[in-house]
Order: structure tokens, then sequence, then C-alpha cells
């Protein structure tokens, strides 16, 4: 027992000769709120300012159609579910390739969140090759906000849904585009409870896959008997690789076999 002890002492005494060496300040343990956020890009006030005034305020439209309302409604509350600690809560929509529905899936979920008085939504447009909003009513996609309120017929006091088309500097920045994105988001996200991407196909686009870790989480839109396993499986792939954290799929288009209200006794 001496003995250990002496050996004990001595190896103190030794190791105390020694000076520590600094402790590296990325070691250090953040706090929660800290690990929950990615590292912020400072931009330049000029692109930010350029993507701040693009945005726009979604027109009223009628209401869903109420089967797709209903499906709209159990979306949100699965994504409610899985990401319970965000706000804002960012998700992007895409697909595997082009045509599957991606961009009126977003839409339709936007008008869906936007009926909510107490939600504020931003979709934003990150199509940079082929725009699913532009100018001049040469959108793909027709983005509505909530219905008009029933007090007359008008709009809501206040515009609920937002519309960002692809902010230039994102297009503009290659590779560096998901850090370009993710620094325009802290920067005008701050008034919003959703913020919607409308992506790229996968398969289609090499920018898409990357875009996703911008996201809180991804949501592939597939069109029902269109889209081959494969190609789905290849999709999810690259977006995972790529730092997406795909947490759901939307079957799009899908055919009933049987009448409807038949399906909808079984």
């Amino acid at each position: 027992m001496t003995r250990l002890f002496d050996a004990l002492r001595r190896s103190h005494s030794a190791g105390a000769k020694t000076p520590l060496a600094p402790v590296p300040l990325a070691s250090a343990p953040s706090s929660p709120a800290t690990r929950a956020r990615k590292p912020v890009l400072e931009l330049a006030s000029a692109p930010v300012e350029a993507a701040r005034r693009s945005i726009v305020s979604c027109p009223p439209a009628a209401a869903l159609p109420a089967d797709v309302a209903k499906e709209m409604a159990g979306l949100r509350i699965r994504l409610e579910a899985m990401l319970t600690d965000r706000v804002p809560r960012v998700v992007m929509f895409l697909a595997s390739q082009g045509g599957e529905g991606t961009s009126t899936v977003t839409a339709q979920f936007a008008q869906s969140l936007a009926a909510d008085p107490g939600l504020r939504v931003l979709v934003v447009d990150v199509h940079a090759r082929r725009p699913a909003y532009a100018p001049g009513g040469r959108s793909r996609v027709r983005l509505a906000g909530p219905p008009a309120s029933g007090n007359g017929g008008g709009a809501s006091a206040a515009p609920r849904a937002d519309l960002m088309p692809v902010p230039e500097a994102v297009a503009a920045a290659g590779g560096a585009a998901p850090r370009v994105l993710h620094g325009i988001l802290e920067a005008v996200g701050g008034g919003y409870d959703w913020i919607l991407l409308d992506g790229p196909p996968v398969l289609e686009s090499p920018d898409a896959a990357s875009l996703g870790q911008v996201a809180d989480g991804v949501v592939v839109v597939v069109q029902a008997g269109r889209t081959k396993r494969p190609v789905l499986a290849r999709a999810v792939d690259l977006a995972g690789r790529s730092g997406g954290r795909v947490i759901g799929m939307v079957l799009n288009r899908r055919r009933l076999e049987i009448p409807e209200f038949i399906y909808r006794r079984i």
C-alpha cells in the first residue's frame, strides 16, 4: 500500500512540472440552444436586402377541397410531432424527378397552414434552374394564401402566406448555395412559424440534395404509379448523404382502383 502511495506521489510530482496545454475553444460545451442551430453565415447586407424585398404576399383564394385539406392537416400533425422544438419549422419538399407535383404539394400545404390565423408561412422557391414561381405570370404553380374571410368576402387583415422567389445570391452561389440560403433564412425568417422550401428534383439537379441540409426535415414527394422503387431509393440516399434529414414521404396523385365511397368504408 505504501509503495502504491509513493508511486502515485512521484507521478504527481513529475506531472506537475509539465505545463498543461491550452484547451481549444471549440471543445467548450455549448448551450442547448446553440447546438440546435447550425452556424450562421454572415452575408453581406445586399443579398439579404434583395431577398427581403423580393418577398410578396400571396392573395387569398378559395378553400382547398375537403379531401386535400384533410391530407394536409394530417401532414401538419405528423411534422409538428417530429419538429416540436423548432421555431420556425423549416421543411423542404423535393422529389426524385421532375413532374411529381412537388410545387403543388408545397403550395397546398402552405395554404393549409396559412388558414390557421395564428401562423405565418413563408414559401421559398429554390428551383434555381427552373423556378416554380416566376414574375410576369409565367409561374408553373399558383401559390395562394388563406381563404378570404367571411365578413363581406374581403381578404384577411394581415397576409399570413408569403413567397420568396429564388434568391439571386442562392442561384449564383453554386456549391455554396446551402450556406448562402441558410444565411438568408436566418436573416429574414424570424417572423415566420413555418418556412417551406420548394426544392428541385434530386436526380436532375446537383444542388437539390445538398440544399436539404438547410431544412430541419426533408419530405419526399412521390407520384403514385410512376416513380420506380430504385429511383426513389437513390434520391433518398443522395439526400441523406448530403446532410438532409428525410422525415417522410407524400404519395401524390394516388388513383383509387375501387369507387371512392367503398374505399372510405374499408
